[in-house]
């Protein structure tokens, strides 16, 4: 089995992919799994800014690596 780092990156990267070859046309798969896109619908702040796709693809990778990378200690940690 590999770690839940591997398969949400994986996952994550399959919905930037798909957002990026144009088969998303309203970004709804991008809007499931992107932290930048929540703050978007839930922020003025957020709306206002001028945030380049790259820095949302980018910041989506990251933050599901960073919640993976938790799961992965937290399980190993509850198996010991």
């Amino acid at each position: 089995m590999k770690s839940f780092r591997f398969w949400l990156v994986l996952i994550s990267y399959l919905v930037i992919t798909v957002n990026i070859t144009g088969h998303d046309d309203y970004n709804m798969l991008l809007a499931i799994v992107s932290p930048l896109v929540w703050m978007y619908e839930s922020f003025r702040f957020v709306r206002e800014a001028d945030i380049p796709i790259t820095i949302v693809y980018f910041t989506t990778l990251v933050f599901w690596y960073l919640i993976g990378y938790a799961l992965d200690r937290l399980i190993r940690k509850l198996k010991n």
